[in-house]
């Protein structure tokens, strides 16, 4: 951190709040710290207090700034400065690291630079080794003396080290080390990808934050007096306090420029009114040279070595000494470290960069690229990428580019590894003729590893989209081989996002030009492609066939770890044959070669399969461990929101929903923090949809329209909320929304899948005779046949999507089985209360009971038969039998939350909430939930909770609605009461 002389005014609060983060981590307490403030409040000052403070306590100091580089830079930057300073510091202790924590050292600017070996395939790391590599090096790094690790401008950090961040903040806790991030709140703009990763951090138990307000008038006064000892005019003060708004860095250079220009004030306007004016003005009173060299800092970024500013400024040493101590005495530059120069503040590198000519734009960037490429000097590819580009040096960029792209793939960040690629695609079409010819361009293989990387970072239609493009630009005479590698991608990639029509045909052309005659691993390659997208397609007679001459072509070839996607695809054709045990088995051993041959991709898709296997079985624990390890090997990997990954996920917070265990289906849907892409982001939204209509959540309706522009990309996404929908409508008693949505439903999957019959149309078919059942009441007589003969074919379409859809000839699951009850029971229910056709009073407390028992792995669903089982025996005379089913249905919705079924039960008991039901209590109560308990006890309205817990007014009002069913009471009033009670 830099010196300053700058006194600290006003921060006596936030800085004994610090302090205290010290206190904690030297008594080996949770100590993390969030500090946020709008740019030049005094957030770097606070923390340079901070840091001499544990200096003088002697704790060890690790710190590392974050740089805007744009949308493509150097992934883990921060911290591989802060490591970077603790070898400088500490070379001892830095060796001991790289040697128990060998991932640490590719963190190491040494490793970073541009001369530096480039990793191999084989010596990529695993992300998830490089975390907890971080995390053990602080560990021992504490384990010596009590240590701060200071990260600066967060927002500006990449997205593998908000990651990073994010998960020393999760695992940090008795370490010894304290954790301070600090960034730019007025920079969080809507969309900024920290902002929901702060709002996460947030959450987190013992993570404090803290926000830098504007000074008082005070304190700004008092601030400028101990800048300026002798007097100073009082207009000058007072124009200076109402142009500073409290804020310390412009309150410093207002000063000097009043100083410098007008010390009386007695101009009207003293000072140009924008920021970058003002900088201006201070450096114009520099020497030529001194103007010079803060420029080429500019270039540089948030600091730039010696060594850089010796080869870019031209001039002799005396001279490039005495501009830099210009520089720096006129509180422009700053030293940082032994070699190394920095901005007192970043804005003014950004608006003396801003401020630059376009030509001297050009050409300061030149020079970087000359010095850069020279290897004489420190600094990285994406640096040389960066300056390449803005002078228009495109064959450097090009190259440039894709090395950081492969040093990003490398260290396991796909998104900066995509943005890097990327800038390089965009570049290729504009080379010269002499790169072309002089290395070995290959557009080809750039289009494939820009496509891997966009998918592995979550992007599947953009990594279709690059294929595809370079598909279509291949010359006439192109080779055929470089045709096929293509094919194979655009196979790949398509099936990804519902296009398998497209995948087919892409392999099968790829097929034809691949002669099968010479036994080859890239042949065996297309041909499990071909057969896994058969399978997809549900033609397993032939996905078998390609499958077996995958895996024999991958054995003759001598490649036989090529074979795992056919061996994968054989045993989901063996599943759904009919033998589960043996595909179990097969799913097993494969996932288990994928992962020690390093295929990760088949090894995601193996154990999704084991998930779904185990799931369709009803062996939830089974199913539960697969997905997991699924999803977090994928997080990993570097890959959260890749195709297997992050629908592994989804299904687990499905899993989660149907046992009953619905804050832990929340908190695995629930993405704040991470930033996911926009069709990652989709299915999360979905996946969350049935925990949030379970309890009465009807804003999942504001979130239709942007699902929906991503139902073509992925048929799970509208089968997840749009099922739900239709349960939404029939609690608010709206059949013809509710059939409005499921006919949409229908035509969307028809329409991606070219068939009408998915498993979940039987669910939906169930739900559907249930909204046509709440709503018959008070019909007339045609008004109910028309209803009944609605009922007749959701009935109908729902027994054949169990016969033409789910079963394939093989006996349904266990929630098959269920669903399958549940079916003719909403269909015996509908004509009971039409009254037309109805079933005996036998059959159809039978029925429901039957639907009880089929769903006992899914208390919600199980709860909602018992609330309809105890209308039906209320009807029949057995009040008591009735009691004991409300009773146990609303003990379980009260303990879920589950609003609407409790509200079901009340109508039908005649209250709004049945007395029998008994409340679940203030423990059923989850923590948010408590909070808003005890505000309520307060007497806040929905509009004050809303502001005091930073949360919308309609989850206020879902929290309320929860609160009311758990407790078992009728009114904000009796729950409150209740609190005080218990």
């Amino acid at each position: 951190m830099p010196a300053t002389t700058r006194p600290l005014v006003g921060r006596s609060t936030e800085l004994s709040g610090l302090l205290d983060v010290l206190d904690r981590a030297a008594e080996s307490g949770r100590a993390s710290v969030l500090l946020s403030g709008d740019a030049g409040v005094g957030k770097t000052r606070l923390l340079t207090e901070v840091l001499s403070d544990a200096g003088r306590r002697e704790m060890i100091q690790l710190v590392g700034h974050c740089i805007d580089y744009g949308d493509v830079g150097l992934p883990y930057l921060p911290f591989s400065e802060a490591f970077g300073r603790l070898a400088r510091q500490r070379p001892d202790m830095a060796t001991e690291l790289q040697v128990d924590f060998a991932p640490i050292g590719r963190l190491l600017p040494p490793r970073r630079m541009i001369g530096a070996e480039t990793a191999g395939q084989d010596a990529k790391i695993e992300r998830s080794d490089l975390f907890d590599a971080v995390l053990g090096a602080l560990a021992r790094i504490g384990g010596e003396r009590p240590s701060v690790l200071v990260i600066e401008d967060a927002h500006w950090a990449d997205q593998s080290s908000r990651d990073l961040l994010g998960f020393l903040l999760n695992r940090l806790e008795g370490e010894r080390v304290a954790l301070m991030v600090s960034y730019r709140g007025d920079d969080l703009h809507r969309r900024h990808p920290l902002r929901s990763a702060v709002a996460e951090w947030s959450r987190l138990p013992g993570i404090r934050r803290i926000q830098l307000a504007p000074l008082g008038e005070d304190d700004v006064r008092a601030l400028i007096s101990s800048l300026h000892p002798a007097p100073l005019a009082e207009r000058a003060i007072a124009h200076i306090v109402q142009r500073a708004e409290g804020n310390p860095f412009f309150t410093e250079e207002l000063l000097a420029a009043t100083e410098e220009s007008d010390p009386d004030g007695e101009s009207g306007a003293m000072v140009p009114a924008a920021l970058a004016d003002l900088l201006l003005v201070r450096l114009d009173k520099l020497s030529t040279g001194a103007q010079h060299v803060v420029r080429i800092a500019a270039v540089a970024g948030r600091q730039v070595p010696h060594q850089v500013l010796e080869s870019v400024a031209g001039l002799s040493p005396t001279e490039l000494d005495a501009a830099v101590r210009e520089a720096v005495d006129s509180h422009i530059l700053q030293p940082r470290g032994h070699s190394r120069y920095g901005f007192r503040h970043a804005l003014l590198g950004e608006a003396v960069y801003d401020d630059l000519l376009p030509g001297e734009r050009v050409r300061l960037h030149t020079e970087f690229v000359a010095a850069l490429a020279k290897e004489s000097v420190p600094g990285t590819a994406a640096e040389l990428a960066r300056h390449a580009r803005e002078s228009y040096d495109l064959d450097t960029a090009f190259t440039a580019s894709v090395r950081a792209g492969d040093e990003a793939q490398a260290v396991g960040a796909p998104q900066e590894a995509m943005r890097h690629y990327e800038a390089a695609g965009e570049l290729l079409p504009r080379l010269s003729a002499g790169l072309s010819a002089g290395l070995p361009v290959d557009p080809v293989r750039l289009a494939l590893t820009t496509a891997e990387a966009a998918a592995a970072a979550g992007h599947p239609t953009r990594a279709l989209a690059f294929v595809r493009e370079a598909l279509n630009g291949l010359p006439a005479d192109a080779a055929a081989s470089a045709r096929a590698r293509l094919l194979l991608a655009v196979a790949t990639h398509a099936a990804a996002v519902e296009g398998e029509l497209e995948a087919l045909a892409a392999s099968g052309e790829g097929l034809k030009l691949v002669p099968g005659d010479q036994p080859t691993g890239f042949r065996a390659q297309l041909a499990a492609a071909h057969a896994r997208t058969l399978s997809q397609l549900g033609r397993d007679d032939e996905a078998a066939r390609w499958a077996h001459e995958a895996v024999a072509t991958a054995e003759a070839a001598g490649h036989p770890e090529l074979s795992t996607d056919a061996r994968t695809t054989l045993a989901v054709v063996e599943n759904r044959a009919g033998d589960p045990v043996a595909a179990r088995d097969r799913f097993e051993v494969i996932a288990a070669q994928a992962r020690a041959s390093g295929q990760i991709g088949d090894e995601l898709r193996t154990r999704f399969q084991i998930g779904v296997l185990s799931l369709a079985e009803g062996d939830l624990a089974s199913a539960e461990t697969a997905y997991t390890e699924c999803w977090q090997r994928a997080r990993a990997t570097g890959r959260p929101w890749a195709t297997y990954g992050l629908d592994a996920r989804c299904h687990l917070a499905g899993l989660y929903f149907s046992a009953g265990q619905w804050d832990a289906s929340q908190r695995v849907a629930d993405f704040v923090g991470e930033r996911p892409p926009r069709l990652a982001e989709a299915k999360l939204v979905a996946a969350g949809f049935a925990v949030r209509v379970g309890r009465g959540d009807a804003s999942v309706l504001e979130q239709i329209p942007m699902l929906r522009k991503r139902w073509d990309a992925d048929g799970l996404i509208a089968i997840m909320s749009l099922s739900h929908v239709v349960d939404l409508h029939a609690q608010r008693t709206d059949h013809q929304a509710a059939m409005a949505t499921l006919d949409e439903l229908v035509e969307v999957i028809t329409d991606l899948w070219q068939q009408p019959w998915f498993g979940a149309r039987l669910r939906v078919s169930a739900v559907g005779l249930a909204a046509l059942s709440a709503s018959i009441g008070g019909l007339g007589g045609a008004a109910r046949s028309a209803l009944v003969e609605r009922g007749a074919r959701l009935h109908a379409e729902g027994a054949a999507t169990v016969e033409r859809g789910m079963l394939r000839g093989r006996e349904p699951g266990p929630e098959g089985r269920a669903w399958t009850v549940r079916l003719d029971a909403e269909w015996a229910r509908l004509r009971w209360l039409a009254d037309i056709d109805p079933p005996d009073g036998d059959s159809h407390i039978d029925v429901w009971s039957r639907g009880v028992a089929a769903f006992g792995l899914e208390p919600y669903e199980s709860a909602r038969c018992r609330a309809r089982l105890a209308t039906v025996l209320r009807a029949a005379g057995r009040t008591a039998e009735a009691t004991e089913q409300a009773r146990m249905a609303a003990a379980t919705a009260g303990s879920l939350g589950a609003a609407p079924l409790l509200d079901e039960l009340g109508r039908s008991a005649g209250t709004a909430r049945p007395a029998e039901a008994g409340p679940a209590g203030i423990s059923a109560l989850t923590s948010r939930e408590q909070d808003v308990l005890g505000l309520l006890v307060e007497g806040r309205t929905n509009r004050q909770i809303a502001r005091h817990l930073y949360i919308s007014e309609k989850t206020v009002s879902v929290h309320v609605s929860n609160i009311l069913g758990k407790l078992g009471v009728h009114s904000r009033t009796e729950a409150a009461a209740v609190a005080r009670r218990d």
